[in-house]
């Protein structure tokens, strides 16, 4: 009888969805012409434009496209899709039920430039968008296997150089968050630092959304290009946004109008840090302050003119000052949370020859390439986005050796990989033959290149301990002993070589494609 009932509320709900949305009894029939079984018609509550659709995909699509959980699309009757749309659905995902997949969507909107909107958010959610529009039109229509292997083929969600912004485009790193969130909740800050493209902006990106949602108050602001006046007046402004959109009455404030405008006739420099406590003392909670690119304060190490680092490094003093005097005070400061390169600014104790006021403000952590078993997680649910299977240890082992888990690195050389494929081949199980070609091409935007570009990067910061690796890694074994010897006896000298992840604890290489180009 149960079964029944449901089986009639499931018919009721999709007669209305027929109805209501454009093009959506053509839907169903693209559906049941692929074996598709849409379980639940949902109208959001929110958004009458909206309905939520899931659907169990027949067992042959299931075992082509590894869709075997069930799959989630949104149909969207705007006329225009933002990105916010699309984050809806990969929020829906994130925090929805266990039984939908996380890792494919379906998008129905009448919206013909959908599809490019999602093409540019490759390395993100992968969505199948479907023109409802075309759907009601003549001629022949392409059947929703067709779709979803055009969408698999075409878009490389490997070739991906931009920090993530999607959290379902976020892979490990669960050890670093977990302690990141330990030393918020404690009242510290943290400083993350670690090799170029290693993730960094994207772990501040995830923890910066994490904490949003746990209704921490979360300010975020990129230090590279701000003056140090930009830099006060944007942590003002957004401070001040916090409060309007929690519904506490804004403060009367010297630097600001009541709607947050600057207010030109008062001088920033003067003000900003009284006006910052009296933003403080509304806020429900500590700030919690997320600063990118934060070595850019660090005078002499800076690409900012000299006087502007100094003036940007000034303001995180003053901050700092702000910190201890509300807390000694016994009220709630600000827990920062910055990512670098370099972490000079926190952890040499001058400047100069005078005290660095910034000397350990901050908690360090340094963020080495990821550990295998998440590496493994990054490029096998990537790869299902593209129809491609890493079932073969020997593929997950090479990859983990060559590249230490280095995300980028790892990533351009699936990339690289993945043309390797027959036209159209779904699901392709990629080969180590095809990992190995990879690695041995030359030229630009080639895993090998990034290799270089990495190892350049940590030369320019690092120039005393990267002219150690030729003795550490070097083929006489009786040189390779004592420089490693030496490294032992002297860890300051080598200390960032292991916390990088450039060597492993004994001074081996950690990332072995790195080997050739240092013994050259």
């Amino acid at each position: 009888m149960a079964g029944t009932h449901n089986q009639q509320v499931l018919a009721e709900h999709k007669a209305r969805f027929e109805n209501r949305v454009s093009g959506g009894r053509q839907f169903n029939k693209l559906l049941r012409e692929m074996g598709a079984e849409p379980n639940r018609f949902v109208e959001d509550p929110r958004d009458g434009r909206r309905w939520w659709i899931y659907i169990t995909m027949p067992e042959n699509v299931r075992d082509t496209f590894d869709l075997h959980l069930e799959v989630l699309c949104l149909s969207a009757s705007y006329d225009r899709v933002e990105p916010r749309t699309l984050d809806t659905i990969a929020e829906r995902l994130r925090k929805g039920e266990a039984r939908l997949d996380p890792d494919f969507a379906i998008l129905l909107t009448p919206d013909a430039g959908a599809e490019n909107l999602v093409r540019r958010r490759r390395g993100q959610l992968p969505i199948l968008t479907i023109d409802s529009s075309e759907l009601l039109g003549h001629g022949a229509r392409i059947g929703l296997r067709q779709r979803i292997a055009r969408i698999m083929v075409t878009q490389d969600h490997y070739d991906l150089t931009k920090p993530i912004t999607e959290p379902a485009a976020f892979y490990g790193r669960r050890t670093e968050v977990r302690d990141i969130d330990f030393a918020l909740d404690r009242g510290q800050s943290v400083g993350i630092f670690g090799l170029r493209k290693a993730g960094k902006t994207s772990l501040l990106n995830f923890v910066e959304n994490h904490r949003a949602d746990k209704d921490r108050p979360v300010v975020r602001l990129d230090i590279s290009g701000l003056t140090a006046e930009m830099f006060q007046l944007n942590l003002l402004q957004k401070c001040h946004e916090l409060l309007r959109a929690g519904g506490a009455p804004a403060p009367r404030l010297a630097t600001l109008t009541r709607d947050g405008r600057p207010n030109t006739a008062a001088s920033l420099s003067t003000y900003w840090l009284n006006d910052l406590d009296a933003l403080l003392d509304g806020l429900p909670g500590r700030l919690e302050l997320f600063v990118d690119e934060i070595d850019q304060a660090w005078p002499g190490r800076s690409n900012l003119e000299e006087d502007e680092a100094r003036a940007l490094m000034r303001c995180l003093i003053q901050l700092r000052g702000v910190v201890q005097r509300r807390e000694a005070g016994g009220k709630e400061g600000i827990g920062l949370v910055c990512a670098g390169v370099d972490p000079a600014i926190f952890e040499r104790p001058l400047l100069h020859g005078k005290d660095n006021l910034l000397y350990k403000f901050v908690r360090l952590s340094f963020l080495s390439p990821m550990k295998k078993d998440e590496m493994q997680e990054m490029v096998r649910s990537l790869g299902k986005r593209m129809g491609l299977r890493y079932r073969d240890h020997e593929t997950i082992d090479f990859l983990y050796h060559e590249f230490g888990g280095h995300p980028l690195l790892t990533r351009k050389a699936c990339s690289a990989a993945t043309r390797k494929r027959p036209t159209d081949e779904i699901p392709w199980h990629v080969t180590l033959e095809a990992l190995r070609e990879a690695l041995e091409q030359r030229g630009p935007n080639t895993p090998r290149t990034e290799v270089s570009d990495v190892l350049d990067s940590f030369t320019d910061w690092f120039g005393d301990e990267a002219a150690m690796l030729p003795l550490l890694w070097s083929k006489d074994e009786s040189e390779q002993r004592d420089a490693r010897e030496w490294a032992e006896s002297e860890p300051e000298m080598a200390a960032h070589l292991v916390l990088y992840g450039i060597t492993d604890e004994k001074w081996a290489p950690r990332i072995n494609a790195m080997r050739d180009l240092v013994l050259k």
